[in-house]
């Protein structure tokens, strides 16, 4: 019953903050992305200084590495193989190529046109200022006595004021459904990284010794470390939490790494499943260089269904 509140809290905010905008009570796009960079680095912050300040956490830092590196790789591997696999099946049962083919030509025409290549310190630049973060309020802890302080109020509210303001940007993005809805990529896509990113829970209990549902729970993160560590943290597990944020961080930075090869292979539309939620955002404009602008709508989506998907799914598998 605690977990289906907990569901209804974060939804609550989430909607909360997209009605805001509808009803154009929100402050401009750009100040919202500030809010949301603000509270997101808070976040992060006292999430580092809660592992390095408790001792017990502290302690497990090497099993809570190997364990995010294990996620990442077991979600990434299990969402490339099934997304491929539906891909496939897609053009089978149409007779014509996927989107991700069809796409692939008018991304490499558009190569000139879209200035190139991202230069590989702009694309980690983000991931890599955030773990700073974590970083330094891990080691200011660990330089500090334990306090004993409780911060799990602190992070309740903290992450609830975080979907609020996300709640918003969703509102403000503006980008229309309509005619990636007509094609079934867009359910698949998002559906296909989803199973495939959970499937690897069923090797991680076992080899990890970890409850079924917590392992689920530490697989729906899909990429989106600001909010899947700081969820599991505050639902009473700090050090799964941890490797939690550590694990989707992870993702994204091989996502990253891995989108131009995935996007030039038999089943392109892997990279938009390896992107995970950040295929909205992040790595997105990776995305549209390697498939094409056609592609844009799709990977919108698809980081959008799965954004969605995670304030759900965390805590609803955490419970179990």
């Amino acid at each position: 019953m605690q977990g289906f509140l907990q569901i209804l809290v974060l939804v609550a905010f989430l909607v909360a903050g997209a009605l805001a905008a509808r009803l154009r009570l929100a402050p401009s796009r750009r100040t919202v992305d500030l809010l949301v960079r603000v509270v997101l680095r808070a976040l992060l912050a006292v999430m580092g200084f809660r592992l390095g300040n408790d001792p017990a956490l502290a302690a497990r830092l090497g099993d809570i590495g190997l364990l995010a590196l294990a996620s990442s790789l077991g979600g990434l591997t299990g969402t490339i193989v099934i997304v491929g696999a539906v891909e496939l099946l897609i053009e089978r049962l149409s007779g014509r190529p996927g989107l991700g083919r069809t796409a692939l030509g008018a991304g490499t025409a558009d190569r000139g046109r879209t200035g190139g290549a991202v230069p590989l310190l702009k694309r980690f630049r983000d991931p890599l200022v955030l773990l700073a973060y974590v970083v330094a309020a891990l080691l200011g802890g660990l330089l500090l006595p334990p306090l004993g302080l409780d911060t799990g109020l602190a992070t309740a509210w903290i992450l609830n004021a975080l979907l609020f303001f996300v709640g918003m940007q969703f509102a403000q993005a503006g980008i229309s459904f309509k005619e990636a809805a007509l094609r079934p990529e867009t359910l698949a896509v998002p559906l296909a990284t989803a199973l495939g990113s959970l499937a690897a829970a069923f090797v991680l209990a076992p080899a990890f010794d970890l409850g079924l549902g917590r392992a689920l729970a530490l697989q729906a993160g899909f990429g989106w470390y600001s909010l899947s560590g700081v969820l599991i943290a505050d639902l009473g597990d700090p050090a799964l939490g941890s490797a939690a944020f550590l694990a989707n961080l992870l993702r994204e930075s091989f996502a990253l790494v891995l989108i131009p090869f995935l996007a030039r292979t038999r089943v392109p539309l892997a990279a938009i499943g390896a992107g995970g939620a950040t295929a909205m955002d992040v790595t997105l404009p990776l995305i549209e260089q390697g498939l094409g602008p056609a592609s844009v709508p799709v990977a919108f989506a698809s980081g959008a269904l799965l954004s969605l998907a995670v304030p759900v799914l965390v805590p609803l598998f955490f419970g179990l």
